[in-house]
């Protein structure tokens, strides 16, 4: 068997105390509100927040002229605006410091897909995601956890291949549009009853 050069790093960090009574109620909301899957989902969202936010640490750490400082500063700060996650006005590291795992969790597809009013729930957005009835710009996208950037937020629309995009129509309305005669003849049997 040849050798796998690809390098596979863990994805989320699972609490040390597994049984806290006041995370998991916690966790526990934002699993409803957000509409995800599992408490992975939340662990990988803070596993991500908390890389973003002890690289920041170790930037300011470093002294303010520091090239390294500035260059990797800019860099993330950049990265930050570009999804969101920062305001225009909010452009220091002292501001990543402040990020949430809630202004995390909104900037994911399944959430955005739901407050466009795309969805009738966060949890029917998610099946929209995964049925491959969204897209963000031209691309189509079915990963709930895809995280929107700022300029693709009003390109998030239906597929042109899905029914509700205007596309082919579902299995159920086509076989309607098919036997028109068949459902007359179901309608008048019940009638006569």
């Amino acid at each position: 068997m040849p050798k796998s050069y690809r390098n596979y790093s863990k994805t989320s960090r699972h609490p040390k105390r597994p049984f806290e009574k006041e995370r998991l109620d916690q966790e526990l909301k934002l699993i409803g509100e957000y509409g995800l899957k599992n408490k992975r989902e939340i662990w990988r969202i803070q596993y991500l927040l908390a890389k973003i936010r002890s690289a920041a640490r170790y930037l300011l750490t470093l002294d303010e002229k520091s090239p390294k400082r500035i260059f990797q500063g800019e860099a993330l700060l950049r990265r930050m605006v570009r999804q969101g996650l920062l305001g225009e006005n909010e452009e220091k590291l002292d501001y990543v410091l402040g990020l949430t795992l809630p202004k995390l969790l909104e900037r994911r597809l399944q959430t955005k897909v739901f407050k466009l009013g795309l969805a009738k729930s966060v949890h029917h957005a998610r099946c929209l995601i995964r049925q491959r009835h969204i897209r963000v710009g031209k691309q189509l996208v079915d990963i709930p956890s895809f995280l929107v950037r700022v300029d693709s937020e009003k390109h998030i629309d239906f597929a042109i291949t899905s029914p509700f995009g205007g596309g082919r129509p579902g299995r159920v309305k086509r076989r309607n549009l098919r036997n028109p005669k068949e459902k007359k003849t179901e309608e008048e049997a019940e009638n006569n009853e």
